[in-house]
């Protein structure tokens, strides 16, 4: 900022015309950087990654390019650049600052629930996930990451330490407790029926309370779907498949 100031000046200029269109200059100047960073990122970066997952022989990195992992991750980079640059918009660098972290955080909590996307679908490639699904334990890491991480944007927007906002849950854990009351019930059930083997994708199931009789087609952490002969869905809470009773046909159906 201060170069381009004295650029200005040199060509006798007021020296308020100079502070303003100083500052016009350098926008101008990090906006273009910022798209020249975003173009290279998503034409050209994304576009190599993608063609040498293409050429791979592992299907982790398919599951990784079709969840958009890479290109969501490509949205920091203009972030981190008018972070680097804010110091010279003095005295709205701490605000300018704010802002970057916040969308940066944003950014990252996008990434992640793709990343954990994306590890459900590796992991539904393979057998086992027939008889011990993941989704519900996945969706209980996608709460816990996305508590935190609007924790920590409450922080940074408020200039507090985050451990200042981790200490006054306790006192909101009855709040909590109501809130995510039916994703703590359908944890506890998802655990039990899948170490106790009672469900799995594919069974036969006939719950008459809930007008259920048919294929398990989804488990997730508070649901399981249930697609009758007649190709309507059931859906049924997670917890009353411990609570109440239903007729799993699975037995049969090998028989």
């Amino acid at each position: 900022m201060k170069l381009i100031q004295d650029f200005l000046l040199d060509y006798d200029l007021d020296p308020t015309v100079v502070k303003y269109l100083s500052t016009i200059i350098m926008i101008l100047f990090i906006t273009i950087l910022c798209i020249i960073a975003n173009f290279i990122t998503k034409k050209v970066i994304i576009r190599i990654i993608t063609k040498i997952v293409n050429n791979t022989k592992f299907t982790w990195d398919d599951m990784l390019l079709e969840r958009k992992v890479f290109r969501r991750l490509s949205h920091i980079v203009p972030a981190i650049i008018i972070h680097f640059f804010a110091s010279t918009f003095k005295p709205y660098d701490d605000l300018i600052v704010m802002g970057a972290n916040v969308y940066i955080i944003l950014v990252a909590l996008m990434v992640i629930n793709s990343i954990l996307n994306a590890t459900n679908d590796i992991y539904e490639t393979y057998e086992i996930s027939k008889t011990r699904p993941i989704k519900g334990y996945v969706q209980v890491v996608k709460i816990v990451v996305i508590t935190l991480g609007f924790i920590l944007v409450i922080a940074n927007l408020m200039g507090k330490s985050p451990f200042i906002l981790l200490s006054g849950i306790g006192a909101l854990s009855a709040v909590f407790m109501l809130v995510f009351k039916d994703s703590l019930l359908g944890l506890v059930a998802g655990i039990q029926l899948t170490s106790n083997d009672m469900v799995r994708v594919g069974d036969w199931i006939e719950m008459p309370k809930y007008g259920a009789d048919g294929d398990i087609i989804d488990i997730s952490l508070v649901t399981v779907k249930v697609q009758n002969f007649d190709k309507t869905i059931t859906t049924i809470p997670s917890y009353a498949l411990i609570s109440d009773s239903f007729i799993n046909w699975r037995g049969m159906q090998p028989s």
